[in-house]
């Protein structure tokens, strides 16, 4: 059973899937004496990862700055269950908050699925941009579902990888045996573009699909490719980053609304103050793996500006306003306006 949360740790693809809080007895937090405040979080990732590196981080300052007042205790591995148990739990009391990739953010805040579009957010500049102009906004869709937000950060930008060495495009990746997670709408519409019937599978899976030849292509970022093991098959990777994925780590406003106010300062300034620095990691670890990937003889094509155009245009069409999208076509709106504001150099 711990295996099979672990894999489906990696399943949000790569090192984000840290987090909050554990099932446990207490209802967290919990006081050990008038003056220590324990909480307890689980996270997806294992040790040693970015993501767990940068909340012992985090803890550890809080800890020093509120004289050991609070106590982070964290479960690594994946042993308190995936995205969605994490969330269930957090509704009944169990647990406390999570650390998030899209598929978890949607389930809780479905307008942030504005940000998993394909070609809404080309660079890490605009990246930048689009969380400092809408995060307040961002931010009430969380409370109004009950959850305060601590960390606004990336999971990164994502690609697509083939174990065929004819790929040499998009359209290429159409004619291969593309693996989907069910119940992804942006995965899935992009298989019907691409012109593939997806191939569902686990994230526990793929690997052995991919052996056996029950999948061909994937998507993911190159973080996330190394550490599931699935580069090691991989003879081709479309090199141009069509989509990002954010990620988020929120508390229950019902648990947060009970830690004092002086407490609460510390603790949403301490993450507030590590936010650009989680995500100038996660950046750093991309390029790191891309070198990686390189280094293993997987071959980077270039798609030509005429198949991006088509696939841009395809999107478009069929994606960014489509009824089951999850989110307002107003804040879509909204954001490629202020984008295109900044690409003239008039945002601000």
């Amino acid at each position: 059973m711990i295996c099979k949360y672990i894999f489906r740790a990696f399943r949000q693809f790569g090192f984000f899937s840290i987090l909050f809080f554990s099932p446990i007895l207490f209802p967290l937090p919990y006081y050990v004496s008038a003056q220590e405040i324990v909480v307890k979080f689980g996270t997806l990732a294992p040790a040693g990862s970015v993501w767990v590196d940068v909340v012992q981080e985090i803890a550890k300052e809080i800890a020093e700055k509120t004289n050991n007042r609070v106590k982070w205790i964290s479960y690594t591995g994946g042993v308190m269950g995936d995205e969605e148990e994490m969330i269930r739990k957090i509704r009944i009391g169990q647990l406390h908050g999570g650390g998030f990739t899209i598929n978890g953010i949607k389930k809780i805040a479905p307008e942030l699925g504005v940000l998993d579009e394909p070609f809404v957010l080309r660079n890490e500049k605009e990246v930048d941009y689009v969380y400092d102009k809408f995060f307040d906004e961002f931010e009430k869709y969380f409370e109004q579902r009950g959850y305060k937000i601590l960390l606004f950060t990336e999971q990164g930008f994502v690609y697509y990888f083939s174990k065929n060495p004819d790929v040499s495009g998009f359209k290429d990746v159409g004619k291969t045996r593309l693996w989907v997670w069910k119940g992804e709408r942006v995965m899935t519409a992009m298989a019907s573009i691409l012109g593939t019937s997806p191939i569902y599978l686990q994230v526990p899976d793929v690997l052995s699909g991919l052996e056996t030849g029950m999948v061909e292509s994937f998507q993911t970022s190159p973080m996330a490719c190394l550490s599931l093991q699935w580069c090691k098959l991989v003879k081709v990777m479309i090199n141009y980053p069509y989509r990002f994925e954010p990620g988020v780590v929120v508390v229950s406003k019902s648990v947060w609304d009970k830690i004092p106010q002086d407490v609460q300062n510390i603790v949403i300034s301490t993450f507030r103050k590590y936010q650009k620095m989680a995500s100038q990691r996660i950046r750093q670890g991309q390029k790191e793996a891309i070198e990686k990937i390189k280094a293993m003889g997987v071959k980077l094509i270039s798609p030509s500006q005429e198949e991006i155009n088509w696939l841009r245009s395809e999107v478009q069409k069929k994606l960014w306003f489509s009824k089951d999208s999850g989110y307002p076509a107003d804040l879509l709106k909204r954001i490629n306006e202020e984008l295109e504001k900044f690409r003239r150099g008039t945002g601000g």
